[in-house]
């Protein structure tokens, strides 16, 4: 009865205006007791998930006397069977902290330990108009639940979205699913639309009109009468459909699920099954330096649920540029019906969430990429751990220098690999802290030491691949005054091999004028301000990771030897004693052909990096979707588009544009497929979720996968073949024509691509058969000779006779099945062997990879020059061929074949095919065999030995380009 005087008393005074906002002063009592909770901060999502969800259950936030609205109330309208509100049907409590900071006007900060629980109900709130409070708890769905913790992230923060009788749940075990709970997840997307004028700009639309005990009504939205067509308030509620479909589904609210099951699954999409291994004894016998074993013998990746990086708070987030991609993810993925689609491009008839269609958004394509996939990618790891264990054995009379060189190479790989990782470790702990290595890459949350030593964040950041917040922080170094030369020179000098340089902090930059965007809610969300910078559409950018310049540790400087300019250019003092090559030089390749626009900028055939891999369209041929141009939002907050709410900022801050142009997509396309089918069948040893939290989609991989085969089948290459007989012999002349703005295949030196070329008797009845072939391989990508067996350069062999190893060398003129045009790049070590190490390649024995059309041997600008240039340059034979180098990016070979009597010469077609190899045979055999004891490797044997090709587009472990067919003449 007291509790009742004290309100009415405070409603009195209230309507009579002795209370002004900024001078209440109500007893804490009047608003029930305070949270006996801990701070969330102060525990794991989990130990704290435990203590909340009780208190939820129990609903003791009820018996502690808290305030709570005038009825179920809706956040949006309700029409013609659909409801279009930001949240369900409401009752929200709040704790007493709210309320005193309600009525003091909002001014100052929220303290600590604030709770906001929103009670949730099926909508519309019209279905509980006269039941009693037990008969409405009776009806309740779920809740979504704020609390306050000021330190623990920009926003402050801590959310929930549990279901009624929610149980914890370890959603670290696959098919590791998103989290209901913790800072930083999807609910800031549209929370960060809220302004507040106190001492702390919050995120809460609280308002005392809602609350019961003052004057005013909560917003009213159109309710019509469909919903009473559909179900009555005696139904039961909480059925597993969208309660949000604005938020694409995710606030839902669910029926009871069994106890084993009890998370409630924000998605209608079904999880993802668990691809059953295929073991395949034929690679186990190619490979068979590393036993066979179980799945659950492997190393796992940490899952990404582990990879959770918020922004910090104000007062340390001038050193903390980077945070993980799903801080990106809430705003910048695919938003469903009723407010959408949004980035996404229904199929179906349907575009509510988990509808059949194409996400185009920024995460949704990015996250099945290479980049995305960077810091798991588990041939890199394995290549490394090859690295490791030949450094290991150049200093095996000194422990000590082999471990200070593993180091350092270590930290060298995950500059790129492990980016946001590797920097924020450098710019928290300096350098005096010791290297960024493995094993703080694969540091879990969970793990013990994590807990002591506050650094599984490192982990998170590097595991996240290159993400958004490295391109959107990247910044042209500032040459210095007294530095004339081309800024080309000084950028190479300072700024590859992943030296990245990072602006301010506090922005992240993007290729739209400041006038063209609405900064608001980016900047109250994540204290990153949006914007423009040019330096993000430029090529040079992209060079920061794609010039990779290495030592070679078997080739160190001679006493007295002058270094070059890869020398200058290594930024770590103990490689600077070691002779260097170029590991990957991709971005200079692009400036040595007709594409590049940075020493001509007018160059009317200019294409950058950008406009090449971050496609402007859309075609799937199997899906017979072809968009010339994507006109959409680039990101879904609660903007303009939304229902009403109190205390949101000025419409004028919410205006995302709708752009009929400039829409970049994030796709990145390559044409890797061997690594996205590798995160397709073995997503639970990688680590990985498959389908898309923020659309439902399942379909993401796959259509990475249908763009990757897009790309290769019109942007990569053409061929044509012609075929005459000059005598005897049949003389096959194959032309390949390089499409892309640099050589294919580019990129780490271990792709190739090969010619296949058949001659095939066309049957008369019956099947034809082939009747003489260059380039067939076997189920295992292998090379074949005439008689079906390995060619005897696919893994270098001896040559007795001439006492050195067997390779393909560049062929202008083939006259037997057993010599293949391999478009490659293959390196000797010091010790003059074939090598696939990064830091033992001396000497190039062959590089006959295609080069750019618009390619000249001395180079587009001198500011291009020396060890630079020449990492542009074709290997020893190839640079003899004229055709090859006659700057056309093309190349000719001619087939010159001598065919069995019996054949007959009327019925004989050629067909010519140019495939691709991400993983040749070879280089899969040098990693195994150099470190078989290695837990990276033995990953990649195991999902190599056991991934099942057939029906895919790199069935037989090849990529199919192009191809083309000529009859006879």
């Amino acid at each position: 009865m007291r509790h009742f005087w004290i309100l009415l008393l405070t409603w009195q005074l209230f309507c009579s205006g002795l209370i002004a906002g900024e001078t209440a002063a109500i007893p804490p009592a009047s608003f029930g007791q305070l949270s006996p909770l801990p701070l969330p901060g102060s525990l794991s999502v989990a130990e704290y998930e435990k203590q909340l969800f009780d208190f939820l259950n129990k609903r003791e936030y009820k018996a502690l006397g808290w305030v709570n609205d005038k009825r179920v109330r809706d956040t949006g309208p309700y029409l013609n069977g659909k409801y279009y509100g930001t949240h369900p049907a409401v009752s929200i409590y709040y704790s007493p902290e709210i309320m005193r900071w309600l009525l003091a006007g909002k001014q100052d900060a929220i303290p600590d330990g604030t709770m906001i629980i929103k009670e949730q109900y099926e909508p519309p709130a019209a279905r509980y108009e006269g039941l009693d409070d037990d008969e409405l708890f009776a009806h309740l769905s779920s809740w979504t639940v704020m609390v306050k913790d000021s330190q623990s992230s920009h926003d402050g923060w801590f959310w929930s979205n549990p279901a009624k009788d929610q149980q914890v749940v370890d959603n670290h075990q696959y098919p590791f699913d998103h989290p209901i709970s913790g800072f930083g997840i999807y609910c800031v997307r549209c929370h960060a639309s809220a302004q507040t004028k106190g001492a702390t700009n919050e995120y809460t639309f609280a308002s005392l009109r809602n609350i019961k005990g003052f004057l005013g009504e909560p917003l009213l939205f159109r309710i019509d009468d469909s919903w009473r067509k559909v179900t009555d308030h005696e139904e039961p509620v909480g059925a597993e459909t969208p309660e949000d479909e604005s938020n694409a589904g995710l606030l839902i609210g669910l029926e009871k699920l069994a106890a084993d099951t009890s998370h409630p699954r924000c998605s209608n999409s079904p999880h993802p099954e668990l691809c059953q291994p295929t073991l395949s004894q034929e690679f186990l016998k190619l490979f068979p330096s590393i036993p066979t074993r179980q799945r659950d013998q492997v190393l796992h990746f940490p899952p990404e649920t582990h990879d959770w990086v918020v922004r910090r708070q104000a007062a340390a987030q001038d050193t903390q540029p980077f945070v993980t991609s799903n801080q990106c993810m809430s705003c910048h993925a695919g938003l469903m019906e009723p407010f959408g689609p949004t980035m996404f491009v229904p199929t179906g008839e349907s575009a509510e969430y988990g509808s059949e269609g194409v996400h185009l958004s920024p995460y949704g394509e990015w996250r099945w990429t290479p980049m995305g996939l960077a810091g798991r990618d588990p041939i890199f790891h394995a290549q490394l751990e090859s690295e490791i264990e030949l450094m290991r054995s150049d200093f095996a009379d000194d422990p000590e220098q082999a471990k200070e060189h593993v180091d350092n190479l270590v930290e060298t790989c995950l500059t790129c690999h492990g980016a946001m990782g590797k920097h924020q470790f450098t710019l928290d702990q300096g350098k005096s802290a010791g290297h960024f290595g493995i094993e703080h890459v694969m540091l879990k949350s969970t793990d013990p030491e994590a807990k002591n030593a506050k650094d599984w964040h490192y982990g998170s950041l590097a595991r996240d691949g290159i993400s958004c917040t490295i391109c959107h922080q990247m910044q042209p170094r500032e040459q210095p005054a007294d530095d004339h030369r081309h800024y080309l020179e000084f950028f190479l000098e300072t700024s590859i091999t992943g030296n990245i340089h990072v602006g301010n902090a506090n922005e992240l930059h993007g290729p739209f004028e400041d006038k063209e965007i609405s900064p608001y809610s980016m900047e109250h969300a994540l204290g990153f301000k949006p914007k423009f910078n040019p330096y993000i559409k430029q090529s040079q950018m992209c060079g920061a990771c794609h010039v990779v310049n290495l030592p070679i540790v078997d080739k160190p400087l001679a006493e007295g030897e002058e270094p070059n300019e890869l020398v200058v250019a290594e930024q770590n003092q103990l490689f600077k004693k070691y002779n260097h090559h170029v590991e990957q030089a991709t971005y200079l390749e692009w400036l040595n052909s007709e594409y590049e626009n940075e020493f001509n900028p007018d160059n009317p055939q200019a294409k950058t990096c950008q406009d090449c891999h971050m496609a402007r369209d859309y075609h799937n041929d199997d899906l017979d979707l072809h968009l010339e141009n994507i006109e959409t939002r680039i990101a879904a907050i609660q903007d303009d588009t939304f229902p009403d709410a109190e205390n949101l900022v000025e419409q004028k801050e919410l205006k995302i544009r709708h752009r009929k142009e400039g829409y970049a997509r994030h796709n990145f396309r390559g044409l890797n497929v061997f690594l996205l089918e590798m995160f397709n069948q073995f997503d639970d040893v990688l680590g990985v979720r498959k389908y898309d939290f923020m659309t439902g989609s399942t379909q993401d991989i796959p259509h990475a996968i249908d763009d990757f085969l897009y790309q290769a089948r019109n942007d990569v290459a053409t061929l044509t073949v012609d075929a005459k007989f000059e005598g005897k012999k049949l003389i096959a002349t194959v032309d390949v024509q390089n499409k892309v703005g640099h050589r294919f295949p580019s990129g780490v030196g271990f792709r190739r691509a090969f010619i296949e070329l058949l001659v095939i008797e066309k049957p008369t009845e019956g099947n034809g058969r082939i009747v003489w072939s260059s380039g067939r391989t076997n189920e295992l990508g292998v090379l074949l000779d005439a008689d079906g067996k390995p060619l005897s350069s696919e893994f270098f062999a001896e040559d007795p006779a001439a006492n050195e190893q067997i390779c393909q060398h560049h062929h202008e003129v083939i006259t037997s099945p057993n010599q293949v045009q391999i478009y490659e790049t293959l390196l000797h070590s010091g010790k003059h062997r074939y090598t696939t190490s990064f830091i033992h390649g001396s000497d190039i024995v062959k590089d006959n990879r295609l080069l750019p059309r618009g390619w000249k041997s001395k180079g587009p600008d001198p500011a291009l020059r020396g060890e630079f240039l020449h990492a542009t340059h074709p290997g020893p034979v190839a640079k003899k061929d004229p055709r090859y180098t006659d700057g056309s990016g093309s190349d000719e070979v001619i087939y010159r074949i001598k065919l069995p009597a019996e054949i007959d010469h009327e019925r004989l077609e050629v067909r010519a095919t140019l495939y691709y190899q991400a993983i040749p045979p070879y280089f899969l055999q040098s990693l195994f065999e150099t470190a078989p004891n290695g837990p990276a490797t033995q990953r990649l044997h195991y999902i190599c030995s056991n991934i099942d090709l057939r029906g895919t587009p790199i069935e037989n472990w090849k990529l199919e380009v192009t191809s083309a067919t000529a009859v006879v003449d």
